[in-house]
């Protein structure tokens, strides 16, 4: 099978590029009041909220305990923002979600510097529409605003060196420094790796040397003076602190080299054994339903440089050097998670565009393009199976048959017109449409039935509304939450043995929260203590098919009680 390509006319691609934008934010935005989930999201949002009453800001606490595991800036512009509009799930989502927002216009403005517009277009396009965007918009880490920094970073660096304005490498600094804010050095090697391997391919090697670094270098150093002063303060003034079983812990040193680089070498003691291809398979559903076209378009781009790397050419070589390199760099660390890899996704989406763009522009046929082109058709009827085993079998619902019908009729119908079309609208319609139904899917129906098993943060919501004021809520020993201590209005006391679990009961105003396991050991202490509700626990982050399963997934849960006295 062959494909001669055409591209759809200027004026439909800028209206169906409009109307998807303003979907998708629609969706996301729905997204946004969903329950944070345990355990990134709500530790963080937990984290902000007590440094926003504590008024503590450059010194990190989680539960009076000191924290040092992520950069500040995502805390602080989570306290910006409860100052703002108040403490709210959607309130700690927003400054990141802004920030994300930045990274999409930032790809824009910088594949734009070397493709057509349309191109740069559909790079935002493609990045707007794949899994790891709707991730960083439902389950906030730190990832979601590293990637818009990143990404506005790489943007203004590729501006001045175009250019050679000052307010060019003014940003870029800001962009670096910020990035470097919000997830430590990572945010420095994307952009220097992709420079430097674009400058050395070239052979442009005064480009190493020019004055205007030192106001970038400058500008950086002076952005991470405040988080810079409190790690001294907190870790490095104290020697005697013992952070992850080990005294003497710098501060300083943790965020600029083990967290990062130690991962590698061997000093931290994170270590989770990931196979040597996790992150490259994790990028593969990450950045689906557009990874199908990806392939070919990393396979041409390789290959393109290695044909002319004895005499380059003018193409820009930051791209496939920021994705390839960093994604080398992040395998080799000892502790691997599918998100490591969301901040080179914008890269990753303006290689797809650049290499839809040139097919869709050509008209040459392409047999390489044609077979992953069936493949990618293969991708997106997988996408609407799962749409169909969401609602007809893992979470039952008796709209689910006329729903699911209409919008497969919906479907079919809309597949018919586009069969006469042009390839590239059959591409753009029949990728983004789909991934927008499963989107909507996931944030109207799937994920509020899956918080249903998040018991901290669905028992905290029940009782705000039932309990008497004055309550108090105790975890007897082993249950732990921090959603739950998020979205509760009353204290919450954890690891609550069997002796302080007597004097700790108050009539009509205690409720325990504890596995089944030791419903008899908590009514040997008391009698009068009864149980008012039964649920079944599972995290939203780890689902596994033992769960979804309906007909496994009573044994793949934990099982909680709710008590009151």
């Amino acid at each position: 099978m062959e494909l001669h390509l055409h591209f759809m006319n200027d004026k439909a691609f800028n209206r169906f590029f409009y109307i998807s934008l303003a979907v998708l934010a629609c969706i996301y935005a729905i997204g946004m009041q969903l329950d944070l989930m345990d355990v990134d999201s709500s530790t963080y949002a937990l984290l902000s909220k007590q440094m926003f009453q504590s008024g503590s800001y450059l010194q990190l606490f989680l539960n009076g305990q000191d924290y040092l595991d992520k950069p500040p800036l995502v805390f602080w512009a989570t306290c910006l923002s409860y100052k703002i509009f108040g403490i709210h799930d959607w309130a700690y989502r927003l400054p990141s979600v802004l920030c994300l927002a930045l990274g999409l216009y930032s790809i824009y403005r910088y594949a734009k510097l070397f493709y057509s517009e349309r191109a740069a277009k559909m790079a935002v396009l493609i990045m707007a529409s794949c899994m790891a965007a709707y991730a960083m918009t439902i389950d906030v880490r730190t990832d979601t605003m590293l990637t818009g920094w990143v990404m506005f970073a790489m943007w203004q660096l590729a501006e001045f060196n175009r250019s050679l304005k000052i307010k060019n490498i003014l940003l870029g600094g800001v962009g670096v420094g910020c990035a470097m804010m919000t997830k430590g050095p990572i945010g420095l090697i994307i952009p220097v790796t992709a420079f430097a391997v674009e400058f050395a391919y070239k052979r442009e090697w005064k480009n190493f040397f020019r004055w205007q670094y030192l106001i970038a270098i400058l500008i950086i150093a002076i952005v991470l003076i405040p988080m810079s002063y409190g790690l001294y303060e907190q870790f490095d003034l104290h020697p005697e602190k013992v952070v992850y079983d080990k005294a003497g812990t710098s501060g300083l040193r943790f965020f600029y080299w083990t967290q990062s680089f130690g991962r590698i070498t061997g000093e931290s003691s994170w270590n989770n054994n990931p196979d040597p291809f996790f992150l490259y398979h994790s990028f593969l559903w990450s950045f689906a339903p557009w990874c199908v076209f990806f392939i070919p378009a990393l396979y041409t781009e390789i290959k393109n440089k290695i044909k002319n790397f004895k005499k380059p050419d003018s193409s820009e070589t930051m791209t496939v050097a920021g994705f390839v390199l960093i994604l080398i760099f992040l395998s080799r660390s000892k502790y691997q998670l599918p998100h490591y890899t969301f901040s080179i996704h914008p890269l990753a989406a303006i290689l797809t565009a650049k290499y839809l763009d040139e097919r869709f522009t050509s008209t040459i046929k392409s047999k390489l393009f044609s077979t992953f082109y069936i493949l990618h058709i293969l991708l997106l009827f997988i996408i609407f199976a799962i749409m169909y085993v969401i609602v007809f079998y893992i979470f039952p619902s008796p709209l689910g048959f006329p729903a699911i019908i209409s919008l497969s009729l919906a479907g079919f119908l809309y597949l018919l017109f586009l069969w006469r079309a042009n390839i590239s609208t059959r591409i753009l319609f029949i990728t983004v449409i789909p991934f927008a139904a499963l989107a909507l899917i996931f944030n109207t129906y799937f994920y509020p039935k899956v918080l249903t098993y998040q018991t901290g943060s669905y028992v905290a919501k029940q009782l705000n509304e039932t309990a008497p004021d004055s309550s108090k809520i105790l975890i007897y020993k082993d249950y732990h939450s921090f959603s739950m201590q998020f979205y509760s209005k009353f204290p919450i006391v954890e690891h609550v043995g069997d002796q302080a679990l007597k004097s700790c009961l108050v009539r009509g105003k205690t409720f325990i929260l504890a596995d089944t396991s030791y419903v008899k050991e908590i009514l040997n202490i008391d009698p009068e203590i009864k149980i008012t509700g039964r649920y079944y626990s599972h995290s939203p982050t780890l689902l596994s098919w033992g769960f979804l399963n309906p007909a496994t997934r009573e044994a793949n849960v934990d099982h909680r009680v709710l008590m009151k006295y």
